[in-house]
């Protein structure tokens, strides 16, 4: 029997677990403006909704949006009653459901008993680069992450169970799958049927599932889904199910329509630069893939429903034509779980060939990291003077100390310094950078300017510039087109002398580079109003 954590030791290391995390991803949450061109648009789609007591049509700046469902809106929309109409509430669910994540992860591996790979491949979630970033944006990814995982963690203890357990775990995990749907649509509920699928074949668990289980868990996911779905389409008809499931499911998956294309390998990248710092581990793990036996015991059962975790999104999202990092964070708790079996073998010693030079990749990248933080600081021009130097060294001081700690032989040594050499790089971040990249990766600043100068009736336009922040900080007075769903993006100057045929002027948001061809245009007169680095708000009138 292998050494396990005692029952009075392991609470304490779940909590710092959870408190790690916790500061990794709630830390400076509403510190700098809502970033690139989703994060607002979600944003203000829940602070209408808020505002006008709807919570069903989903609205953006006054025109029905129906890109995503309805979880993430509610969500916010909560924040903002519990918090106020700002980035912190927006982006609350995120890292609430991130947290979650690691602590579902955690304590289902536990169940199992597995209490060491629990916390192994808790500390490499919570501490993974892609899987914090995600937990800081009001993005619908983590919801869906959250649910999947949920899901997918109680059908397999539904495999594991006897008597009412069984019924529960197997309800759970069709109410997860609801809740999936309604976190970013059909894929929650594609990947899990599709991941389940293939793991009951691999381990021989298919004639375990009986007809009346399957229809009791479709009532389940039904009556969970259905709480949105029935009465947006009842409400809407035909308009929502096009834009909904046509367009932004399948045109989104078979079609370049929406300009997010990339290689077939682009997310086996994904994959592996989102699990840094911890990649390295892979190697070895691939190496005992072949040696698994899903029928003979437990550990082997999981890292099977690891591995098809991983293989069936991959999979599926490589051959889509729309292509962008947050449609596999789900597969991320999974590829936790495959690191971790290996980071539990380094805490319990094995000084394996193949893992010994694993921690010293490992240990070279921490220092990499340490350093190159240090010189983004200096490119930044960020000020280092007294504690903020201190700040500033702290993850190269800890990747140094964790690579002497290896040589001397303490591998536990070097783990811990990882993960802790990420949340102090999260925090030191938070302290330092963010004042400095405020204004450089957010237009809040200029949004807000472009709205305190908007006249009676005016509104917001964009114009060759998809930072989409404008929306939420000129709280909705942006110009909208209901034909097309969405906010008025111009790609030609056409387009801005077709919008002005109805409105009397705009403010358009625009870079720098276009200036001129709009002051230059005879169709128009231009009135600068702000700027902020390369960006800029512009008004634009037709001439009389």
């Amino acid at each position: 029997m292998e050494p396990q954590p005692s029952a009075k030791q392991w609470p304490f290391a779940f909590i710092a677990v959870l408190a790690a995390s916790a500061s990794a991803f709630f830390f400076g949450l509403g510190r700098l403006g809502f970033l690139g061109p989703d994060e607002p648009r979600y944003a203000e789609v829940a602070r209408e909704m808020f505002a006008s007591g709807d919570y069903i049509s989903t609205r953006l700046c006054g025109c029905l949006w129906f890109e995503k469902p309805v979880l993430l809106y509610w969500m916010s929309a909560a924040g903002f009653r519990l918090f106020g109409v700002n980035e912190f509430a927006a982006r609350l669910p995120s890292a609430l459901a991130a947290l979650t994540t690691v602590a579902l992860l955690c304590a289902a591996l536990r169940r199992l008993a597995l209490p060491r790979l629990a916390l192994a491949a808790s500390v490499v979630l919570g501490t993974s680069g892609i899987f914090i970033a995600f937990a800081r944006v009001a993005t619908p990814d983590m919801l869906l992450t959250a649910t999947i995982t949920a899901a997918l963690v109680s059908a397999l203890l539904f495999t594991r169970a006897i008597g009412r357990n069984r019924s529960i775990y197997w309800g759970l995990s069709w109410l997860f799958m609801g809740l999936g749907m309604l976190a970013k649509g059909l894929v929650g509920v594609v990947l899990v049927v599709a991941i389940v699928a293939v793991y009951f074949a691999v381990s021989g668990q298919v004639r375990s599932v009986r007809w009346r289980d399957l229809l009791i868990g479709i009532v389940i996911f039904l009556s969970v889904a259905g709480s949105w779905y029935v009465p947006i389409i009842m409400r809407h008809g035909w308009a929502f199910i096009e834009e909904f499931f046509i367009r932004h499911h399948f045109e989104r998956y078979t079609t370049n329509e929406f300009g997010h294309p990339q290689p077939v390998y682009f997310f086996l990248l994904v994959a592996l630069a989102g699990t840094a710092p911890w990649m390295f581990f892979l190697i070895p793990a691939l190496s005992r893939l072949r040696s698994l036996k899903p029928r003979d015991n437990i550990r082997d059962s999981i890292m099977t429903l690891a591995w098809v975790w991983v293989a069936v999104p991959l999979l599926f999202f490589s051959v889509s034509e729309s292509k962008l990092p947050g449609y596999i964070l789900p597969i991320f708790p999974a590829l936790a779980i495959i690191i971790g079996s290996e980071v539990e073998r380094v805490w319990m010693g094995d000084r394996n060939r193949a893992l010994r030079v694993v921690l010293w990749v490992t240990a070279l990248a921490l220092v990499g990291m340490g350093a190159g933080f240090l010189v983004y600081l200096h490119r930044e021009s960020v000020s280092l003077n007294g504690w903020r130097a201190a700040v500033a060294g702290m993850p190269l001081g800890l990747a140094l100390v964790s690579a002497v700690a290896l040589a001397a032989h303490k591998q536990r040594a070097l783990i811990a310094g990882a993960a802790g050499m990420v949340v102090v790089i999260v925090l030191a971040s938070v302290i330092l950078l963010f004042p400095t990249l405020r204004d450089e990766v957010s237009l809040k600043a200029l949004s807000l300017e472009a709205a305190a100068a908007l006249r009676p009736g005016e509104k917001i336009g964009f114009y060759l510039k998809k930072d989409f922040a404008a929306v939420f900080y000129a709280e909705g007075r942006v110009l909208c087109e209901p034909r097309r769903g969405t906010t008025f993006y111009a790609l030609h100057q056409d387009m801005v002398a077709d919008a002005l045929a109805s409105e009397s002027s705009l403010v358009l948001i625009t870079d720098s580079r276009w200036l001129e061809g709009l002051e230059n245009d005879p169709r128009f007169t231009t009135e600068f109003i702000a700027a902020h680095d390369d960006a800029l708000a512009v008004r634009v009138s037709p001439k009389r």
